[in-house]
C-alpha cells in the first residue's frame, strides 16, 4: 500500500537507505484438493516491514544491496 523512506545516510562513500513498507496480506495454505487447511482467505492483515539497502557510491555498479530486514509488527 505504501513505502516511505525513514532514514538515509552517506558515510565513508557508503550510502544507505531504510524504507518502511506497509502492505496488506492474505495468508492461507491449501491441500491437494484446494481446500483451505490453514489461514483465512477473507482475513486481510496489515504487514509492516523495514528494509535497509546499501551501495558504494564510488563503485560503477549502480545496484543497491539489501543488507537488513525486520518485521515491525
Amino acid at each position: 500500500d505504501k513505502a516511505s523512506i525513514i532514514e538515509s545516510t552517506l558515510k565513508n562513500k557508503k550510502a544507505s537507505i531504510t524504507i518502511k513498507f506497509v502492505s496488506q496480506l492474505i495468508s492461507a495454505t491449501h491441500d491437494k484438493s484446494g481446500a483451505v487447511i490453514e489461514g483465512d482467505l477473507q482475513k486481510i492483515r496489515e504487514v509492516i516491514d523495514i528494509w535497509t539497502f546499501m551501495r558504494d557510491v564510488s563503485s560503477s555498479d549502480p545496484n543497491w544491496k539489501l543488507v537488513a530486514t525486520e518485521a515491525a509488527n
